[in-house]
């Protein structure tokens, strides 16, 4: 297996530093590179002398890494002395002397880059650290200490600030990565690295600006599936353009599960909840404070419309709050008990706040009290959050002498804040976090809405309107699309009735962003509106039920007007029309503009006041399953792959690619699997998948990667007998760390075995694959397991010995072939 392209950068294993000053990675070469560094110093002349050859490289073997730190001026010459070595990758880290032209200086390295096959972190750049592995490949002696947060940044500045603020609170990292001036390492590069890297538990990115749509989407969604992913970028303050481009960028957050923070300071906040605390349900929590003043502080900080809300406790939790705190304390939320901290009745009041079905989670603010043993406190907050169903946030107010408890807090898992703001935003982000994980796990239906649209109807439409030279739509060919997808809005040739032009009225809105494609506004609508809600609610598609409903309820129209006055027939039809506008926009590419405004309604019907739709005079009219649906940031679900299937006995089954709503179909399977096949599949007697394994497995990118299950109907005794999905058979393959191939794995129920579905399954991931631009297919398959190499060579895999473990066999096909 090839390794990972940007291995050089993160593990190179030979590196050749040219500088004008002693680096850290020379001083003290870490055991990755011991004896495979060569250091050459660039005199006070300008002047340095680079060896004929490196002792440590082949003939025919490429240098890792090349490390500059010189001046700017003298960079062409340096180059030009390196390409002897053919290095796989050149970091160029910031000299005292700055460059004459900035942008000739970066133009330059980066065609150096590409003409010699190298990747180019720089110019600029802050550099490459390693912690576990003692790499350095920076200007800082220090180096950050070692643990388990990968930083990615656009600006070196912000990553030194990070790493010297860490160093304040303990905070270690896996890696930290600056890419400086524009790179051409991209962000979405390091997120694929650091989405497969063992030592990343988490993700911290800094951007500035986001890379393209699909590769920057995907890889943002890889990372996110399997680990937290805390984004700050630059650029809220903007209007206009700026501001609608801000808002698409909050929308592809929500979509890929990662979470955005507003400003710098949140960035630990961030990590302390999302890599410690328990992930909360839901958005309303409760307050348990020992003052007033702490817990009002806090209610003040949650946004009246934000991710978390004050709960409403139950009359039960009430009433045995009464009977256990003093006269007098406040039982309703927040919790208020000015009596001492008695560590039986703290862990009592907690246990009946935590119990309490309305609350998702608990913050507990404490200030100093001199007649608290704040000791005793803490150690019973931390047996509480630990036995604890729901996530625990504490706020020991306080500097000095509350520092110790808060450190104590952090250490065991429990996440401690000084202030009761941060307390209070560590909540907000936490249930950020989980909203834009449910959406994450949102996929385009599978089958269509109830009356499929007319498909071919509507690009002959599209179609012809093109080759008029047309830019848009007539009024006529407007009402003909909307039929054609059968969106449920009227469309009249008089005005609305009466009673629905009374109605404040709504809007429906597709535009482009030049990065992520079409994006779906929903807002109030009309002139008015124009003025006072240019934006509205925004969300990319696809959209399902769900994501349709959410885009609907999110924003303030809802909360203020629709929620009172839209009847439930009249919501119904306004997101299944916001639905079928998804799909003429995935179905079209051709389409730039859509908007439905004003939209009226009463109380059984939407009426569009205006229809109009621009279209691209150059597009090719080539269908988008063809290319990957590329003008769209999310590759919807591919239903072209969902085929029934009938196996020589006839039994029925139907073979289709997984869905992220199948984790506990694949769960139920794994666990109704035999030992030996368990065995057979995952080299062990894993009984059943982690969460993260649950996630990888299900959460699927299909532009890059494809999941098959093979499932049946079958009968389920806990619904009367009526039919049920099940999955009896599991195949998939996640790309290699070389980009270029992918290992595969098979499993079928013990009890559906040899009849027809490994063939099935495995024919339909060669397919795909091959579409994908793979090279080769790959997997490690037990020697013993004959069933399994038996089927595969039939299917004209290749059987290798595997050098490194004669247990087992290297099963293998070269797709470029076939």
């Amino acid at each position: 297996m090839l390794r990972h392209r940007l291995a050089a950068l993160f593990e190179p294993r030979s590196l050749l530093v040219l500088s004008s000053r002693e680096l850290p990675v020379v001083q003290a070469p870490p055991p990755l590179l011991r004896g495979r560094v060569t250091g050459v110093t660039v005199d006070a002349g300008g002047q340095w002398h680079l060896p004929a050859t490196l002792e440590y490289l082949q003939p025919d073997q490429r240098l890792d890494m090349a490390l500059l730190c010189l001046d700017p001026a003298r960079l062409p010459a340096a180059l030009g002395d390196l390409r002897r070595y053919r290095p796989r990758s050149l970091v160029l880290l910031p000299h005292e002397t700055p460059s004459a032209d900035p942008i000739e200086t970066l133009t330059y390295c980066q065609a150096w880059g590409r003409m010699n096959d190298c990747l180019v972190l720089g110019p600029g750049a802050l550099g490459i650290q390693r912690p576990h592995l003692g790499l350095n490949l920076g200007l800082d002696d220090k180096g950050a200490p070692v643990g388990r947060v990968a930083l990615v940044a656009q600006s070196r500045m912000v990553a030194a600030a990070v790493l010297d603020w860490a160093g304040d609170i303990h905070l270690g990292f896996s890696a930290v990565v600056s890419t400086g001036d524009t790179s051409g390492v991209t962000v979405a590069e390091v997120l694929e690295y650091l989405s497969m890297d063992p030592r990343s538990d988490s993700i911290v990115l800094y951007l500035e600006e986001a890379d393209s749509s699909r590769r920057f989407t995907s890889a943002l969604m890889a990372a996110a599936s399997v680990k937290p992913v805390i984004v700050l970028k630059a650029g809220r303050q903007g209007a206009g353009d700026s501001a609608a481009a801000d808002a698409v960028f909050d929308a592809l957050l929500r979509r890929t599960g990662a979470v955005r923070i507003r400003f710098f300071v949140q960035l630990f906040s961030a990590l302390k909840v999302l890599v410690h605390a328990k992930h909360q349900r839901g958005r309303h929590i409760a307050l348990f404070s020992n003052g007033h003043g702490a817990a009002h502080l806090a209610l003040d900080a949650i946004a009246p419309n934000g991710p978390v809300a004050r709960a409403d406790l139950g009359a039960q939790t009430r009433r045995d709050l009464a009977a256990l705190l003093e006269p007098g304390a406040s039982v309703s939320n927040p919790v208020v008990s000015h009596a001492p901290l008695d560590p039986v009745r703290l862990r009592q009041a907690l246990h009946l706040i935590v119990s309490d079905p309305n609350v998702d989670g608990v913050l507990v603010l404490i200030a100093p009290d001199p007649l608290s043993d704040m000791d005793q406190a803490a150690g019973t907050l931390a047996d509480v959050s630990e036995a604890a169903s729901k996530p625990i946030i504490s706020c020991f107010l306080g500097d000095a002498s509350m520092r110790p408890q808060r450190h104590r807090l952090d250490a065991v898992g429990l996440p401690a804040f000084r202030t009761p703001e941060s307390a209070a935003n560590a909540y907000a982000i936490l249930a950020s976090y989980h909203y834009n994980q449910t959406l994450a796990q949102q996929a385009l239906p599978p089958e269509m809405l109830s009356r499929p649209p007319r498909l071919d109807e509507a690009r002959t439409l599209l179609n012809d309107a093109i080759m008029s030279g047309k830019t848009a739509l007539d009024s006529g060919s407007c009402r003909w699309l909307l039929d054609c997808f059968h969106v449920p809005i009227r469309v009249e040739d008089h005005e609305p009735p009466e009673t629905a032009r009374q109605n404040l009225p709504m809007a429906i809105h597709v535009r482009q962003d030049k990065h992520f494609g079409p994006y779906i506004q929903f807002g109030p609508g009309g002139r008015p509106a124009r003025l006072a809600s240019p934006y509205g609610e925004i969300e990319l598609p696809p959209l399902n039920n769900y994501l349709a409903r959410q885009l609907i309820q999110r924003g303030k129209f809802w909360s203020r007007v629709l929620e009172r006055e839209l009847t439930p027939a009249v919501f119904e039809q306004l997101r299944e029309s916001l639905e079928r506008v998804s799909e003429i926009i995935s179905a079209l590419p051709g389409i730039k503009t859509l908007s439905v405004n004003p939209l009226w309604w009463d109380d059984s019907s939407l009426f569009a006041g205006e229809i109009r739709v621009e279209i691209d005079p150059n597009y090719d009219g080539e269908r988008p399953e063809n290319q990957a649906y590329r003008h769209m940031a999310i590759h919807p679900y591919p239903r072209r792959l969902v085929r029934p299937m009938v196996m020589s006995d006839g039994q029925e089954w139907l073979l289709r690619p997984i869905r992220p709503e199948d984790a506990t179909l694949l769960q139920e399977f794994i666990r109704g699997l035999s030992d030996e096949s368990r065995y057979m599949r995952f080299v062990s007697m894993l009984r059943e998948l982690t969460p993260r394994m649950l996630a990888r497995y299900t959460r699927i990118d299909y532009d890059r990667e494809v999941a098959f299950v093979a499932t049946v109907q079958v009968p389920n005794p806990e619904n009367r007998g009526l039919l049920r999905e099940r999955i009896v058979g599991f195949a998939h393959y996640l790309r290699n760390a070389d980009g270029q191939g992918a290992e595969y794995a098979l499993v079928i129920a013990d009890d559906w075995q040899r009849r027809g579905l490994g063939g099935e399954l495995m024919q339909s991931l060669f397919q795909v694959a091959r579409q994908q631009g793979l090279r080769y297919i790959e997997g490690i398959v037990l020697a013993s397991n004959r069933a399994m190499i038996g089927l595969m060579t039939s299917l004209g895999l290749q059987n290798d010995a595997d050098e490194e473990d004669p247990t087992t066999r290297r099963i293998w096909m070269n797709l470029d072939t076939k």
